[in-house]
C-alpha cells in the first residue's frame, strides 16, 4: 500500500543566470568609466592622432617628465627654434594682358595750367611730326581737371566745378574733331588733397604722420580705396573721349635716411611683411586687371622712373618694368635724347625692338631722340636758362 507524504512539497523554480550577466556588465561599465577619467592625464594629442602614454611603459623616460601647472605628470617636449621668413614676391607667373598692336604715340605734353582753349589750339597746330597731345588731367596737387563722379571724389569733395572742369569736355571734343590722339595723365600715389581728407588712404611714417617729401604727399599703394579711385578716374576719362590713360607716380617713395625715415605704416592689415614691391606691383596688377577690357579698346599705360626698374624689380620704388610690359600697353620713361638708346637696350630684355618702337615711350625735354618719325615719344617744353 503506497505511503502518502505528510507534507506538500512546493515546486522549485530554476535559478536564472540573467542577473549574473547584468551584474558583470555594470561592473565592466563602471571599470571603463574609472579608467577613462584616470587615464586622461596620460593622453598625448598630436595633429595626427591621439594616444595614451603610460609611465610604466616609458621606462627611464618618466624620469624626465615634468609637472604641469596642476601638478600632474606631463611629458617633456623637445624645444625647437622656429622662425618665419617671407620670400620676395614673384611675378613671373603673371599672365600678359597688354595689347601689342598699339601704334606709336608722338605727343606734346600739356601741363594742367595750360588747359585752355587758346593753348590747346596752339599745341594742336604744332603737331607736324607728332600725332597726339598728352593732357595732365590729375596733377600731384590732387586737383582734378574735370568734374568727377568717382566715389572718392564725391565723398571727399576732391572735384569742383570751375572754368576748366566745365569746359574740358568741349575742349576734348574740339581736339577729336581735329583728329588729335588724346592721352590723359593722372598721378596715382602722389596727391596733396586726398590724404588731408581721409586717414584711410595716406602713407604714414613710423610715428603716424602723413608722409611727404620733395615730390609731394604720398598715398598708400596698398589702399584699396586708392586703387578703386584710379580705376574710376580712368573709366571717366575714357568716357570723355580720351584714347589713352597713362598712370604717373604709381611707385613707392624711397625713405630719406637723413630725416630718420626708414619705416612706413600702411592702412591695410596684411599676413605678410609689407614692402614697396608688394604695394606697387600689387597696385599695378589690380588696376590693370580691372581695366583689362580697356573700355572698348582704349589704351592703358604707366610710367617707370629708374634705370633699375627697366631691367628688374627696383626694391626702392617697387616698380618692375618687365612686369609692366605684361600688364600695360605702353611704358613711359623720363629720359633725354642721348640716354634714350641705352634705355632702349635695357627694355629689349622684355620686348622686341619692333614692339619697343610703339610700346616704349621716352619722355624728353625740348629735344627729340633720333628718328622721331619711327618711334614713340612725349615732348615737354622747358624754358632753358
Amino acid at each position: 500500500m503506497a505511503r502518502h507524504a505528510e507534507f506538500y512539497k512546493g515546486s522549485r523554480k530554476k535559478r536564472s543566470h540573467y542577473y549574473v550577466a547584468v551584474a558583470v556588465a555594470v561592473a565592466l561599465v563602471a571599470l571603463l568609466i574609472v579608467l577613462f577619467y584616470s587615464m586622461q592625464k596620460y593622453a598625448v594629442i598630436t595633429k595626427d592622432d591621439v594616444k595614451v602614454v603610460l609611465p610604466i611603459l616609458e621606462g627611464e623616460s618618466t624620469a624626465s617628465d615634468a609637472l604641469d601647472s596642476e601638478g600632474t605628470d606631463s611629458p617633456v617636449m623637445e624645444h625647437t627654434s622656429v622662425s618665419i621668413s617671407f620670400d620676395s614676391p614673384d611675378y613671373s607667373s603673371v599672365l600678359p594682358i597688354a595689347r601689342t598692336d598699339v601704334r606709336p604715340v608722338r605727343a606734346i605734353y600739356v601741363p594742367h595750367e595750360n588747359l585752355t582753349l587758346e593753348k590747346l589750339e596752339e599745341y594742336a597746330a604744332r603737331l607736324q611730326t607728332g600725332n597726339a597731345l598728352l593732357l595732365e588731367m590729375k596733377p600731384r596737387s590732387g586737383n582734378l581737371m574735370w568734374f568727377s563722379h568717382a566715389n572718392a571724389a564725391v565723398a571727399y569733395g576732391l572735384s569742383s566745378e570751375n572754368e576748366t572742369t566745365n569746359s574740358i569736355q568741349r575742349y576734348v571734343d574740339m581736339l577729336k574733331e581735329k583728329n588729335v590722339y588724346l592721352v590723359a595723365q593722372i598721378s596715382c600715389c602722389v596727391d596733396e588733397r586726398f590724404p588731408g581728407y581721409s586717414t584711410l588712404v595716406a602713407l604714414k611714417t613710423a610715428s603716424g604722420m602723413n608722409y611727404y617729401d620733395d615730390v609731394g604727399m604720398w598715398l598708400d599703394p596698398y589702399s584699396q580705396r586708392v586703387r578703386d579711385y584710379v580705376v574710376e578716374m580712368a573709366r571717366e576719362l575714357y568716357d570723355m573721349g580720351f584714347d589713352e590713360v597713362v598712370l604717373a607716380d604709381l611707385r613707392h617713395p624711397v625713405p630719406d635716411e637723413s630725416r630718420g625715415e626708414m619705416e612706413f605704416l600702411y592702412t591695410a592689415e596684411m599676413s605678410t611683411t609689407p614692402s614697396a614691391v608688394g604695394g606697387v606691383c600689387g597696385f599695378a596688377i589690380s588696376v590693370a586687371q580691372q581695366l583689362s577690357d580697356r573700355e572698348r579698346g582704349k589704351v592703358l599705360s604707366i610710367y617707370s622712373y629708374t634705370p633699375t626698374s627697366l631691367v628688374k624689380t627696383d626694391e626702392g620704388t617697387g616698380q618692375n618694368t618687365p612686369l609692366f610690359f605684361k600688364l600695360f600697353d605702353r611704358v613711359y620713361y623720363p629720359t633725354d635724347r642721348g640716354t634714350y638708346k641705352y634705355n632702349l637696350e635695357d627694355v629689349l630684355h622684355s620686348i622686341t625692338e619692333t614692339a619697343a618702337a610703339s610700346r616704349f615711350v621716352p619722355v624728353v625735354q625740348n629735344y627729340l631722340p633720333d628718328n622721331p618719325d619711327k618711334i614713340s615719344w612725349v615732348l615737354i617744353d622747358v624754358e632753358e636758362e
